[in-house]
């Protein structure tokens, strides 16, 4: 507001007429702060205040002077000029008046001064303090931003969990302690996947952010639960126990899961798979430690869902084996590193005579590792889909020997066994790659048998039995081999392109002696072996080590058996001369 108080009327004598004028001086100066005031209240004000200093003139009152002066500075009229305009058009009215108001004026002057100065401080104070206040107010929304900042830094946005970069400063943590066994669960979420798709994104993430809130709860005396990718979550043991106390974390954690989850109006259910692992810190390092939680959380996950496994360093050790096993076999086969041994197959009622039939049994002699037996990369063959190859090679190396045996024993050469996969079999090119293969080998059909496993047989269905039942109508032997180990569905066996029935090691290891064969035994055998008759097959018993086994065998009726207790498998050269010598007696 402006400080023109507006026309002072002359009728309210002398104080009017002196508000009138020092209102009027204090317009025509310079405004250096705005009055708060109407100009109703600044005449008010002046009047008033004239009025007073008037008085305290007339009765020589310097310290009320000095109080109206304060008043005055209070008001806010303050500028360069405004005591000086002030003093002058005070000092005019009293000298017209007749009155000595130097030391009223003075004291006037000095509380304006005083107030002045009081009220400047006070701005000041008031500016510093605003000042203070912003600045602290601003270094507090910059501390709130920066935490939001490193919590965004360090947690998941949806589970506002613990995310990866959080877990791996803590696991630095963790082994900043070289004698602090370390543990980790690391969990992996089953079937999230089929969530998303099923109900939605939406319903899986409000999934995820409920599976976070369980483990979350887990995360106590010291344990951090972090979400580390998308169904991925671990539990950080900084001060793990033994072995059991990891183990049970884990029941924990399968247990919390268990208990179904409201999402969205839907009921759902989770498992996950869990890879347990814990070592004190100063013997692995922390990429170690998550890599071995990641290889136990692969085996839990390959046995089924909502199961846990330790890690195992020896387990782990022949899995790397079998990787590098599956790594050669390839360029093994090219350079020609497998060799057959050949089991013989004898009569049980002329044990003594030639054997009917001998099983070639597959060898790897590896460069580093030796010769291996087929249990050591048979199985990884299959997996890798190496098996095709190899099987070709064994069935070729098995004709051209049997072609030998041929050209040397005559009628008296044996029936060469070979194994052979599901996958082989599947294989559209393996018929006629067989068929090749007795056509340039020159061997009779007859002399050759293919034995594949009653669960391949169960599987075998379509282009692939009909496959079998070509080579069964050419002349090759079929043979179903550890008959009793899968489904022994004895119906089955009816519909089959089958020659022989190869049982099953364990059904033979039951009757290993006298005191282990069970009537249950010798029961559920002779049936098996009666049913194979009726149905015109012949039957071969596997693993046969004691004379016992042969004897109750032969009584029994099965008609051929193979085992240690006749012989051990042997090499091409050692097999040709003992059906050699065999040839020789029963001339």
């Amino acid at each position: 507001m402006a400080w023109d108080g507006g026309s002072v009327g002359t009728d309210a004598g002398d104080t009017a007429e002196l508000a009138r004028r020092w209102a009027a001086a204090l317009a025509g100066g310079a405004r250096d702060h705005v009055v708060a005031l109407s100009p109703a209240e600044v005449t008010q004000l002046l009047t008033r205040l004239a009025t007073g200093l008037d008085t305290a003139a007339r009765q020589g009152d310097s310290q009320a002077a000095a109080a109206i002066g304060a008043e005055f500075a209070q008001a806010r009229f303050v500028g360069d000029e405004v005591l000086g305009l002030s003093v002058a058009t005070l000092a005019a009215h009293f000298a017209t008046r007749g009155l000595e108001a130097a030391a009223v004026l003075g004291a006037f002057g000095t509380g304006y001064v005083r107030a002045f100065r009081a009220w400047l401080l006070a701005e000041q104070e008031s500016v510093r303090a605003a000042e203070i206040a912003a600045r602290r107010a601003a270094e507090q929304r910059l501390r709130d931003s920066e935490a939001r900042m490193r919590f965004h830094a360090h947690h998941d946005p949806l589970t506002k969990l613990p995310n990866r970069s959080r877990f791996f400063d803590a696991l630095a943590t963790a082994f900043a302690d070289p004698e602090a066994r370390v543990g980790l669960c690391y969990i992996d979420l089953d079937g999230l996947e089929s969530v998303n798709e099923t109900f939605g994104h939406a319903v899986g993430d409000e999934l995820l952010a409920q599976v976070a809130l369980r483990f979350a709860e887990l995360a106590v005396a010291g344990r951090l639960a972090a979400r580390i990718g998308g169904d991925e979550f671990v539990i950080l043991v900084p001060r793990a126990g033994g072995p059991a106390d990891l183990a049970e974390l884990a029941d924990t954690v399968l247990r919390v899961l268990a208990e179904p989850f409201e999402v969205h109006g839907q009921r759902l259910t989770v498992t996950a798979g869990i890879g347990v692992y814990g070592e004190r810190a100063g013997l692995i390092s922390p990429e170690e430690l998550l890599q071995n939680a990641d290889t136990a959380l692969y085996w839990a996950k390959a046995e089924g869902r909502g199961r846990w496994a330790v890690y195992d360093a020896d387990r782990h050790q022949r899995e790397h084996t079998r990787l590098d096993l599956v790594s050669a076999l390839p360029g093994a086969v090219a350079r020609g590193e497998f060799f057959l041994e050949y089991q013989p197959i004898v009569t049980l009622a002329n044990r003594q005579a030639v054997p009917v039939a001998v099983e070639a049994l597959v060898r790897w002699h590896h460069p580093d590792l030796g010769v291996l037996p087929p249990g050591r990369f048979i199985d990884p063959a299959e997996d890798s889909g190496h098996i095709g190859a190899l099987g070709s090679e064994v069935l070729t190396m098995a004709c051209r020997q049997a072609r030998r045996w041929h050209e040397q024993l005559g009628t008296a050469a044996p029936v060469v066994s070979v194994n052979v996969s599901a996958a082989e079999v599947e294989d559209r090119a393996w018929l006629p790659r067989v068929q090749q293969l007795i056509t340039d080998t020159g061997i009779a059909p007859q002399r050759l048998q293919l034995e594949l496993t009653e669960r391949t047989f169960m599987h075998t269905t379509g282009r692939p039995l009909q496959a079998l039942r070509v080579l069964a109508d050419s002349g090759v032997r079929i043979a179903i081999d550890d008959f009793g180990t899968g489904y022994s569905n004895l119906a089955y066996l009816g519909r089959l392109p089958l020659h022989v029935v190869k049982l099953a090691g364990p059904f033979v290891q039951r009757i290993r002696t006298a005191g282990s064969a069970g009537r249950n035994d010798l029961l559920i055998l002779e049936a098996i072996i009666d049913l194979c008759h009726g149905l015109g097959l012949t039957v071969t018993a596997e693993c046969v080590e004691t004379r016992h086994q042969a004897d109750r065998l032969l009584e029994l009726g099965c008609d051929t058996a193979q085992g240690w207790f006749f012989q051990r498998p042997m090499a091409a050269d050692l097999a040709t001369e003992q059906l050699a010598i065999a040839a020789a007696a029963a001339d």
